[in-house]
Order: C-alpha cells, then structure tokens, then sequence
C-alpha cells in the first residue's frame, strides 16, 4: 500500500544488472538483460527514463518501452500485478538504461516489464542496505 507523497532517491545506485534466462526447451519467452543506473532528482521533478544504452542485437522500441512501464510503474508503487511486492511510498528517480540484449524468438514485452520492476527493488535494496548492486539472474514467469 503507497503511503504518502514521493520520495527522493538518497544516493546514487549505478550498475543495477538484471538478467532473465532463456528456458530451455519451452515455448515461453523468458530472455532478456538490463543495465541501468539510478540517480536522486531534485524537488519538484517527475521520474523519468532515458536510454543512452547499446542494444543487442538492435534498438527494440516494443522493448524499451515495456522496460519503461516496469520501471516507472515500479517507482509509482502501483504494480496491481504483484501487489505483495509493494514497497511503501513511491520513489523518485531518474534511470538511465546503459545496455539491454534480447532475444528474436525467446524475448517478449512482459519480460521487460518485470526486468524493470526487479532492477528497482535492487536498487532500492542497495540504497536501504548502504551496498553497491548485485547481479540479480532469475527466470521470468510469464504467467501465475
């Protein structure tokens, strides 16, 4: 349950990495990898994500913003999907998307949307925890 007005970012959090792995053998779309950094916004400005990242093995616009959706949905605290997994207040923050790789076959949007909520939650945790990043590997479900 969101509680309040927003919350400014405490510090910096750069090289957030979260990797879904391919499922073997399945029909589910389940790859893909992210790399974004965090970074405080001033009073007064709205949450915002840039992508000045490479892109393997192209730009993929369907892509970037079903990571956008994930992130910013994620920092709102409005993730109705996982309501369990909500954090509190919602957090204000600028992100910016340094790498991301997809697959053509073993890639869907849903896998961006929770790649972007799961690198919040890390560096939430990092600052929370006064730690640098972690590599956060996973599988994405596709469905409940």
């Amino acid at each position: 349950m969101t509680t309040g007005p927003p919350i400014g970012l405490a510090r910096p959090v750069r090289g957030v990495k979260v990797h879904s792995r391919q499922t073997l053998g399945a029909c589910a779309p389940t790859y893909g990898r992210v790399e974004l950094d965090f970074e405080p916004l001033p009073a007064g400005v709205d949450s915002s994500i840039a992508f000045a990242c490479t892109a393997s093995p192209e730009r993929a616009p369907e892509y970037e913003e079903s990571l956008a959706v994930g992130v910013l949905r994620e920092l709102a605290a409005t993730d109705a999907e996982h309501p369990e997994a909500r954090r509190g207040a919602p957090v204000k923050a600028r992100v910016i998307v340094r790498a991301m790789s997809w697959h053509w076959v073993d890639t869907c949007e849903m896998v961006f949307v929770r790649l972007g909520a799961l690198a919040v939650r890390e560096a939430l945790r990092c600052v929370a925890e006064d730690r640098e990043p972690q590599l956060i590997e996973t599988r994405v479900r596709l469905s409940h």
